[in-house]
């Protein structure tokens, strides 16, 4: 049959179907990415550290606007602590006390410079040791660097410094109007201020970076921070000179983290008395902390989502 052709079982099938079936391409699998949590101990990646920088500025930006928004005084919070604290520290501490100014005159001119290194120590220490309990929601639904929040929220203390610094270098250049003042001149060393500010962040990076992690898992940190630093404005040297400590007990001393930059900071700025070995003490002791608070976020990050 020239049409069709008869089956053994006799029934008939078309020339047309017995024609092979084209073979249909599979469409190319799209590669995927798999994101799996860290174990162990993770070293610092860098390079997706400056992949995020944009997210960095992003959120740095909104926590300084956050900060004194639907305020009445807005960033004029930034100068009445410092000048509450200064006046605090003329009237009990030089007046009652005599805890000593290092020779500087006028005495609130030593606690107003002092102010400066406190105050951005504790407020980044604050601000980062907050950080990820206030970004759990971006936490648990967006993948970056958890690193970027504390070191980000650090950025709202540098803010306020500047703003502080600002209120130093105006009464400064007034400190000639008032009688029997002479006219200030800085000392050479003022060319270090930079470095003594960036001593004050690293070491309120170095201590938020362990705190953020712990207040994650337990939430009587947010608690503890504000008890402690209360207590640690006096214990550091904010209200009276390192003069005071005997020269054996200096290196000890220089441990705890703020103690040095505040030192360090006077000194390029008011030419106090120097104390190298202390200062040198102390820079190890913020790296070591800097390092370790570093190793110890890395090694949590990955619960952060499941725990926050």
């Amino acid at each position: 049959m020239s049409i069709s052709d008869v089956m053994p079982d006799g029934l008939t099938t078309s020339a047309a179907t017995q024609a092979p079936l084209p073979q249909i391409a599979s469409p190319a699998l799209k590669p995927q990415l798999t994101i799996r949590p860290s174990s162990g101990w993770v070293p610092l990646d860098v390079t997706e550290l400056w992949r995020f920088r944009e997210l960095f500025w992003i959120l740095a930006a909104r926590d300084i606007k956050v900060r004194y928004k639907q305020t009445i005084l807005g960033s004029a919070w930034a100068l009445i602590q410092p000048l509450a604290f200064t006046l605090l520290g003329t009237i009990v501490f030089g007046r009652l006390t005599g805890a000593g100014t290092d020779g500087i005159k006028p005495a609130f001119l030593f606690y107003l410079v002092s102010q400066l290194p406190w105050m951005l120590f504790n407020t980044g220490l604050q601000t980062s040791a907050m950080s990820l309990v206030g970004a759990q929601n971006m936490i648990k639904k967006v993948y970056f660097p958890r690193l970027v929040l504390p070191a980000s929220a650090v950025m709202v203390s540098l803010v306020d410094f500047l703003v502080q610094l600002g209120l130093v270098v105006c009464v400064l250049l007034l400190l000639p109007l008032i009688p029997k003042v002479p006219a200030f001149v800085p000392p050479p060393q003022a060319l270090l201020l930079p470095v003594a500010s960036a001593w004050a962040f690293l070491a309120a990076l170095a201590v938020g970076l362990p705190l953020a992690a712990l207040n994650v898992e337990y939430r009587d940190v947010r608690y503890v921070i504000p008890f402690v630093t209360q207590f640690m404005i006096f214990a550091a040297p904010v209200f009276w000179s390192v003069q005071r400590i005997p020269p054996a007990w200096r290196a000890l001393y220089a441990l705890l983290p703020i103690a040095c930059p505040i030192d360090f900071f006077r000194w390029c700025l008011l030419g106090t008395p120097a104390h190298p070995l202390m200062w040198l003490i102390g820079a190890l002791a913020t790296v070591a902390t800097l390092i370790a608070g570093l190793a110890y976020f890395r090694r949590l990050e990955d619960t952060f989502a499941d725990v926050v």
